[in-house]
């Protein structure tokens, strides 16, 4: 195989990760819908990372406000995602069956005080 060839092969299986990662981050960009759609809520900010190590994925994360993390758990469960809290972070992480991750910020871990 001579270089040409191998540079289109490598092209074609990073093309090949690309359309897969779109793929299974839509439910995320779904969840980050429904988070806008609820009253009260919104997504602030987001962004993405991307990794090809040890797999190529996607991570993405966000800020959002006026969400509880009941509230976020339940409409992650719609979508076939779970969430979980960080024992270490106020960050809530929510995880597809893939390697792509979803990192929200700013979601209540409770009621704020009356």
């Amino acid at each position: 195989m001579d270089i040409l060839d191998a540079i289109t092969s490598k092209a074609g299986a990073i093309h090949d990760a690309q359309e897969q990662i779109k793929r299974d981050c839509a439910e995320f960009v779904e969840l980050l819908h429904d988070i806008n759609n609820r009253p009260h809520s919104t997504v602030e900010r987001q962004a993405v990372r991307l990794a090809s190590s040890p797999e190529p994925c996607a991570h993405i994360s966000a800020i959002v406000a006026g969400i509880r993390l009941n509230e976020l758990d339940e409409l992650a469960k719609r979508r076939g995602l779970r969430a979980s809290a960080s024992s270490k972070s106020t960050a809530v992480f929510v995880f597809n069956a893939t390697a792509n991750l979803l990192q929200l910020d700013g979601v209540m871990h409770s009621y704020p005080p009356a």
